[in-house]
């Protein structure tokens, strides 16, 4: 298999939104590795604030011209999920309602990243990273709804677990535009 690489305008492009949502997540990742008290109002302000800054990046990222209008349209879909979720976080009444809210969140942004990456691979490069945060977030929604009947304790972990995934594919796609884009100048 022939080595593609990015081009280094578009790279040098999604850099500060990429390392935007990358640092968002591998914050809202730790944060779930290393709190031990949680309890449903840090669970509620967490998801909010992990879903709300994260559309606020994706959108960036999205926003910028040289992302393909059929990849911009479907994660503008589900930076709009995510804001939802994030506002429907706050008001969730108890740990099964936060869990489904979560769930979907992460189901729909996860569909939508998915396929408007699969529509554009052949023409964006970086694809390649939606297609495999796609499947992540549809893996962690699922894993949400089957556990709707956790404690926050629980749902965070679920969460968390597909969002230290979610940075890690992150941080290595925003070092790569960092690096595609200091080769080529």
């Amino acid at each position: 298999m022939p080595l593609t690489r990015i081009e280094p305008e578009t790279a040098a492009a999604l850099i500060r939104p990429a390392w935007t949502r990358a640092v968002i997540t591998a914050v809202f990742a730790a944060f779930t590795i290393f709190w031990t008290d949680d309890t449903m109002t840090v669970a509620r302000i967490a998801l909010a604030a992990f879903f709300i800054l994260g559309a606020t990046a994706v959108w960036d990222y999205a926003k910028t011209e040289q992302v393909p209008p059929a990849l911009t349209g479907a994660m503008a879909l589900g930076a709009a999920a995510w804001v939802f979720s994030g506002i429907a976080a706050i008001f969730a009444a108890s740990t099964t309602v936060l869990a489904v809210i979560a769930g979907a969140g992460f189901l729909v942004m996860g569909t939508c990243e998915l396929s408007g990456a699969l529509k554009v691979r052949a023409e964006f490069v970086p694809s390649r990273d939606h297609v495999l945060l796609g499947v992540v977030g549809i893996l962690t929604g699922v894993g949400l709804f089957l556990g709707a009947g956790l404690d926050p304790h629980g749902i965070l972990g679920i969460s968390g677990t597909g969002v230290i995934i979610m940075a890690v594919l992150l941080l290595i796609s925003a070092a790569g535009f960092t690096h595609e884009s200091r080769s080529a100048g």
